[in-house]
């Protein structure tokens, strides 16, 4: 027998508080031709019996006695798929309505992509959704060029063929930045893209791993990056390495005008470095580091706001970085499926 058209992954510890909205926003799809695999990773506070709760035939709760981690949880929910596409998503996020539909026939109808993503609504700690959103580089090159330095994909919104993510799995050797290793890893095999659409929404609390495990977050993208830096043959030491991270990361407090000054010649350092391996785009470099400079100074300015005449003085220096700030500011207040991109959202923050 036929799997289904979507394999939809959950992976889920301690979220009893926020897994139901999570299912729903699944349940819901307007594509029907899907399973929703939970895998409950050795929760304690009745995450397991929220998702028992649902009357759906194409919901499978698989449950552990311990929490083994995300990325062991991950391949489980890996091993348990049977459709064609799979799609992620978090225990504390959102699905559009339209998102599997939008996501799937995209890439039905091209067939050479083997992974997308999309743009991602924020939800403030309250539950309502902020008008803000966050808009990632769309074609493989930036993609990858972006990876040199953070990651280019909301992990809640990858939907990517089965074969080709089934290949690539989720590594224990990285118990926080899992997704990033793996998209870093995908997308040197395989051609991934980004829609420019908001098709999930992301909950902001504190619990979340970027707030609570940061040096860990720091150790473990200084690894990814040092083996990106290694392809390119470049030379460094641990304190250039952990500037990198730093740079391309969401790391305010450590975010200084030294290390913005600093970055012009480290980005001419990796220029250099790719005109002698050919690792990347030229094309598609350039772009990057315009955002990644520009996002530095605004946390900057963020923090001290008498630095704004310097941030202008940057942006006359990186003007794509600039546009893509705009962009992330002016693409929520555009339509999706003929309609504004919360008006399917904010239902399921109310139910």
């Amino acid at each position: 027998m036929a799997g289904p058209a979507v394999s939809v992954l959950i992976i889920v510890h301690n979220r009893a508080h926020t897994i139901g909205a999570a299912v729903r926003s699944v349940l819901q799809q307007t594509l029907r031709d899907f399973e929703l695999v939970v895998v409950d990773d050795g929760s304690t506070d009745g995450t397991a019996e929220v998702v028992a709760g649902f009357d759906d035939p194409r919901l499978r709760l698989v449950t552990t006695t311990l929490n083994q981690g995300i990325p062991l949880a991950r391949n489980r929910a890996l091993g348990e798929a049977t459709g064609k596409y799979i799609a992620w998503l978090d225990s504390d996020d959102l699905c559009h309505p339209e998102r599997l539909r939008v996501q799937h026939d995209f890439l039905e109808r091209h067939p050479r992509i083997d992974m997308i993503g999309s743009a991602a609504r924020k939800i403030r700690a309250d539950g309502t959704l902020m008008k803000a959103g966050r808009v990632p580089f769309r074609c493989h090159e930036e993609i990858r060029a972006l990876l040199l330095f953070r990651s280019a994909f909301q992990q809640s919104s990858i939907f990517g063929r089965s074969e080709s993510i089934k290949a690539v799995p989720y590594d224990p050797a990285f118990p926080v930045c899992e997704d990033v290793d793996m998209f870093a890893r995908f997308t040197d095999q395989y051609r991934a893209e980004n829609l420019p659409r908001f098709l999930i929404a992301r909950r902001i609390h504190a619990g979340q791993t970027i707030r609570s495990n940061v040096e860990r977050i720091i150790d473990r993208q200084m690894a990814i990056s040092a083996r990106k830096l290694a392809r390119l043959g470049m030379s460094h030491d641990e304190a250039e390495l952990r500037k990198h991270v730093i740079l391309g990361g969401s790391f305010d407090n450590q975010i200084s005008d030294e290390l913005i000054d600093w970055s012009e010649g480290w980005f001419d350092r990796i220029r250099a470095a790719n005109r002698a391996r050919h690792c990347y785009e030229e094309a598609a470099l350039k772009p990057v580091f315009d955002l990644i400079v520009m996002k530095a100074a605004l946390r900057r300015v963020m923090k001290d706001p008498s630095r704004i005449g310097r941030l202008a003085r940057l942006a006359a220096r990186h003007p794509r970085g600039l546009l893509a700030l705009a962009k992330d500011a002016a693409l929520p207040l555009l339509p999706i499926g003929g309609q504004p991109s919360a008006a399917g959202l904010r239902p399921l923050l109310r139910a």
